[in-house]
């Protein structure tokens, strides 16, 4: 059984004079520079790399994130009667999958690689922000874990009092955030030029729908929130935060090739993205 985790990918404007003036989207530039392949030398040793890349369907992308190493052995030979150091490369790899339109990437760990998701992950970032035509366009590139909600949301419900909650806001870059609330404080944060902002509201007891709307809104975008819980009458609140486990699915073939299945994959990512959200619209 593989499991699949979830990160949105963001890209950031470092000046006002970037691509995005000359009209090109951010789904255009992270399609182009995967496209590129690019590569970094990490450390020593370990060369990072993006391959594979393929189409699944209009929105989606597959692609490959490996690193390359040389590893010694030591040999004996028969026929000279010698013992031998031999080097040779190794370059093991995990398919990538991507939706272009929801920004969300959704990757496999193989334990050769990388010891979890999230360094995989921190690598491929590395890579993308390293190459010429990310720092030529002034861009930066993040990538964040989407963390599941659930767990979260229920404690709000069971809770005798929320009488606190913060959340996290970036940049514009996905098109599908809670529109009353979460969008404006996006929008006022890209007029004034900022990255991040976070606000906070407080109350006797703040209204559960409202706070489920804006947790599962920044869920998706693959930032923070916390609240102020009261678990009963009297008690002193606690704060509880929605990081936590990584939003996840299991595809129930591992044996199977990625690529004959990359369109299921693709379709449990979107189902997956989307039960995050639920309730959001």
């Amino acid at each position: 059984m593989a499991v699949f985790f979830l990160f949105r990918l963001k890209v950031f404007r470092s000046s006002q004079n970037s691509l995005f003036g000359e009209g090109v989207t951010r789904r255009e530039f992270i399609e182009k520079l995967l496209q590129k392949k690019p590569s970094l030398d990490v450390h020593k040793g370990y060369i990072w790399h993006i391959g594979n890349i393929s189409e699944i369907d209009d929105e989606g992308l597959l692609f490959a994130a490996g690193k390359t190493t040389i590893s010694g052995k030591e040999k004996y030979d028969e026929k000279s009667g010698d013992f031998l150091e031999i080097y040779d490369e190794e370059s093991p790899f995990t398919y990538a999958i991507y939706d272009k339109k929801l920004g969300v990437l959704a990757i496999t760990p193989k334990s050769k690689l990388a010891a979890n998701p999230r360094s995989i992950v921190r690598n491929i970032e590395k890579i993308m922000n390293s190459d010429s035509y990310t720092k030529d366009n002034e861009v930066r590139i993040e990538i964040e874990e989407i963390p599941d909600p659930d767990d979260f949301i229920k404690q709000l419900y069971a809770a005798y009092a929320v009488v606190g909650f913060q959340m996290e806001f970036s940049e514009p870059n996905p098109f599908d955030v809670e529109r009353d609330f979460h969008k404006p404080m996006e929008s006022l944060l890209g007029a004034a030029g900022g990255d991040k902002g976070v606000t906070k509201i407080a109350g006797e007891d703040l209204n559960r729908d409202t706070l489920e709307k804006l947790s599962r809104s920044v869920a998706s975008v693959g930032n923070d929130v916390s609240a102020r819980i009261r678990w009963n009458k009297g008690e002193k609140p606690v704060t509880k935060h929605l990081k936590g486990d990584l939003a996840s699915f299991q595809v129930e073939n591992p044996e199977a090739p990625i690529l004959e299945q990359a369109k299921q994959i693709l379709d449990m990512l979107r189902a997956t993205y989307n039960r995050i959200r639920r309730a959001i619209d």
